[in-house]
């Protein structure tokens, strides 16, 4: 994605944020949100900090505050209009106007990293991972859902920044993380990738 490119994109979702939570998008992250938390939770059972990167509107923040209420509650997203909804419904979480490539925060600061359709978006999915990974604390989880497709349906696109599981699994090990599981959600093109820092690569 150039940063042209990546200009507009945050600027689409500036328009769309007002709108967001009532647009078909919702109902079927409500659906894979309780699917992510219960994988963390699988490897952590009260984490003191959970960033979601990519927060949007901060809805799966909210569920996770539900989960873990004594967290502390972490969101970055790059668009304004998403940012100020998500600190409207979070007043206690910190919300970050920032993107996935320079998290503002500080080395081995969160125990749990989430990201809810997001990765497609990101503009350098190998610095962003690298960032994610340096925040993490060691044997912190990060749990991405996103939409995925297979390498030859992918290679179809010329231009697209869905990537295979297989490709995102890779990026994830080269990122430094140990994947602990990857799966399909409820629908086709939607892939859980739970990766682990801090455990020897298998």
């Amino acid at each position: 994605m150039t940063t042209n490119d990546n200009a507009k994109d945050i600027e689409h979702f500036n328009r769309w944020s007002r709108t967001y939570d009532t647009s078909w998008v919702q109902r079927y992250t409500d659906r894979f949100h309780p699917e992510m938390l219960g994988a963390v939770a699988n490897e952590i059972a009260a984490p003191n900090a959970v960033l979601d990167v990519g927060c949007g509107t901060g809805k799966l923040l909210h569920k996770a505050s539900a989960l873990w209420p004594s967290a502390q509650l972490l969101g970055v997203d790059p668009a304004e209009g998403m940012v100020e909804l998500a600190r409207g419904r979070l007043p206690s979480a910190t919300i970050h106007l920032a993107a996935a490539e320079s998290l503002p925060l500080a080395d081995s600061s969160v125990d749990v990293v989430l990201s809810s359709i997001s990765f497609h978006h990101w503009s350098d999915k190998p610095a962003a991972l690298r960032e994610v990974h340096r925040v993490l604390r060691t044997g912190g989880c990060f749990c991405l859902a996103d939409i995925s497709m297979p390498a030859w349906l992918a290679a179809l696109f010329r231009h697209s920044t869905v990537k295979s599981p297989a490709a995102t699994s890779q990026l994830f090990r080269e990122a430094g993380f140990t994947v602990k599981a990857q799966h399909r959600t409820f629908t086709r093109f939607v892939f859980l990738t739970l990766g682990v820092k801090g455990s020897k690569s298998g």
